[in-house]
């Protein structure tokens, strides 16, 4: 009975949608005053957070009835992994993408007043328009409350090992709160093409920015889970899945900086538009590849190419609509565009069009394997990371440096007085240098420009304090904007470090025997088996000396196995220094009794998701620092 009502609630949700947009529809092209439609969409969240709680508790309660519980859960599964096991497939994490759309529209409208009533219902009408696609998409084709009738199981299939962890469980949720937050200034943008001129841009600019925090931090937890979870021990591996969030970041990233400067100038309103629109169709896009089946990941939800097929279609159909009113519109603003070479503005536009640039490479390296595919006749090629290591760094080191330089320039023409910021980047790019020359090699090209990046960066951060020491206040308002991009100065310096001078060694080595990697000495002392609720482990212990510091260390990584779902795990084990981290990981044992096991140093690794926390936290303070439009 509970997945019937949980259904009943999610065709009501859409029902609502479609009644907000067809309502809202019907103001705008006869020009007629309708109810506010708020009340409907609160009424639109309560429903859907009812379906939620419903396909949850069928979770809780092992009702294998349920085909999505049966094939995602399992007696035996720890209740914390129940809990996120509905969002672990398909099915399950649409309907959360969509709750989450929904509390972002709930929130938008209780924190955000029009001075119209009918401006506010044209937002919700195009709010209401993704929901109803993607609540459409759920009911018709990707439903979680399908039965398993007349004959259930008594047991289900299991949660995807891989996803029974913590960073996992929270992974999914902070990826679609950056998603769908998107779709507000998306709202707000084909507002301003129909007329909604309130405060829209600063709008765009806040909600954008608290969107682009929650995808930040979902990607860095991403490459925080890949990393200890897969056992490869690298932290990106340019994943179709992963290239997928990362277009969309770059595109919120450029349009967060568009808005700023038509809010401030009045300019640029058709690129911040533009943007608002690509940034929602980039997600879109991202969506269709981790569901179509088409690109092949680790990250995959589905593989089902009919249901791929129909999601592409309402990218498409969602896209034409927004051009439509793009270039219908009458947008063409008064422009002040009475700015120089050094001027804010054009280093913003510059910094905006290599963003842009930089998302469309990625973009395409991600979908020219299914190019090639179709213009070869079913033959297959694979894109890389050396492809996407040689188009991308050189575009982000330009764009560092863009960001750099371009915090301490003004609105409208800039002194040209560089002097004392190219001396503070040498300095700062000599004492980088020196410090990780100290610690490791000499460095490659890779980690000269990561330094180069990191100094052009800091340096602009430097100077901006200094030359504002004196206003407090101008800091203060601006803390959002110096703490993200310190975040993005630490991390780039975090990327350089460990992809130039991380140290691997595969070895196989039996019980009592000894291997080095740099100043490790590392002892394969015993093995065992423990036994888990859903699963039993292999656990392999390693004593490992440290030669410079004399400290001995134990690392246990282990082989796990999953007999509901007949699935073999690796689990790595990592000892995290204070300049880099040690990380264990086995790979099979032979007949002979020993391991193969690989061994790797990832130095000042952790400055990445430091640098992405970093990040996070200085998009909320921007996004959450008050203005004179609430």
């Amino acid at each position: 009975m509970i997945p019937e009502v949980g259904n009943i609630f999610l065709i009501i949700s859409f029902v609502l949608a479609v009644s907000i947009f067809c309502l809202a529809s019907y103001s705008y092209y006869l020009n007629r005053e309708i109810i506010n439609l708020s009340n409907l969409v609160y009424f639109k969240f309560v429903s859907i957070l009812m379906s939620f709680i419903a396909l949850e508790i069928s979770f809780l309660s092992d009702d294998f009835s349920v085909l999505y519980v049966a094939s995602n859960s399992n007696p035996f599964l720890p209740i914390y992994y129940k809990f996120s096991a509905l969002w672990g497939g398909h099915e399950g994490s649409m309907l959360l993408f969509i709750l989450i759309l929904s509390l972002w529209i709930v929130l938008f409208s209780l924190s955000t007043n029009y001075q119209s009533v009918r401006d506010k219902n044209y937002l919700h009408g195009f709010t209401s328009l993704i929901f109803l696609s993607f609540a459409g998409f759920t009911i018709f084709t990707s439903n979680p409350f399908e039965r398993l009738l007349p004959i259930s199981p008594l047991n289900g299939t299991d949660l995807n090992p891989l996803l029974q962890d913590f960073a996992f469980t929270i992974h999914p949720p902070m990826l679609y709160l950056g998603y769908a937050g998107l779709v507000i200034p998306f709202a707000i943008a084909l507002g301003r093409c129909v007329g909604v001129m309130e405060a829209w841009a600063l709008r765009i600019k806040k909600w954008t920015t608290l969107a682009w925090s929650f995808l930040t931090l979902g990607i860095a937890l991403g490459s925080w889970w890949a990393y200890y979870e897969l056992g490869w021990g690298g932290w990106w591996f340019w994943d179709p899945v992963e290239n997928s969030s990362l277009v969309p970041w770059l595109i919120a990233t450029a349009l967060i900086h568009s808005a700023i400067v038509t809010n401030k100038r009045n300019i640029f309103v058709n690129w911040t538009i533009l943007l608002s629109v690509l940034a929602v169709i980039g997600s879109f896009i991202g969506m269709f590849l981790v569901r179509s089946g088409i690109l092949t990941s680790v990250h995959t939800f589905a593989l089902d190419p009919e249901r791929g097929l129909i999601l592409l279609i309402l990218t498409f159909l969602i896209s034409i609509y927004s051009f439509y009113l793009f270039f219908r519109a009458d947008i063409v603003a008064k422009e002040e565009a009475d700015y120089s070479f050094f001027s804010k503005e054009f280093f913003l536009l510059i910094n905006n069009a290599l963003l842009l640039i930089l998302a469309i490479v990625i973009l395409f390296g991600t979908i020219y394997p299914i190019i090639y595919d179709i213009f070869t006749g079913g033959k297959s090629i694979t894109v890389g990371a050396p492809y996407f290591n040689l188009t991308t760094v050189p575009i982000a080191f330009f764009i560092a440096f863009f960001q750099g330089y371009g915090i301490l320039t003004f609105w409208g023409k800039s002194k040209k007085d560089n002097y004392f910021y190219l001396t503070c980047l040498g300095i700062v790019f000599i004492l980088t240098f020196f410090f990780t020359y100290t610690l490791f090699n000499y460095p490659d090209i890779f980690s000269t420009a990561s330094y180069l990046m990191f100094a052009a960066i800091i340096s602009g951060l430097v100077v901006y304090i200094y030359r504002n020491s004196k206003n407090s206040i101008l800091i203060f308002n601006n803390l959002g904007m110096v703490t993200a991009h310190f975040g993005i100065a630490v991390m780039i310096l975090g990327i350089g470090v460990v992809s130039s001078f991380s140290q691997n060694k595969e070895v196989i080595i039996g019980k009592g025997e000894f291997t080095n990697l740099n100043n490790y000495n590392i002892k394969l002392v015993d093995e065992g088996k423990q036994d888990f609720s859903n699963y039993y482990a292999q656990v392999v212990q390693f004593e490992v000396l440290d030669i410079t510091t004399k400290n001995k260390i134990g690392l246990k990584p282990e082989k796990s196995f999953y007999p509901a779902s007949n699935n073999v795990m690796t689990e790595s084990d990592i000892y995290v220094g204070p300049k880099e981290d040690l990380y264990i990981s086995l790979s099979e044992k032979l007949d002979s009794g020993k391991w193969i096991a690989k061994i790797q140093i990832k130095p000042f690794v952790r400055l990445i998701w430091l640098g992405a926390l970093i990040m996070t936290i200085g998009g909320f303070l921007s996004a959450f620092r008050r203005t004179k439009y609430e």
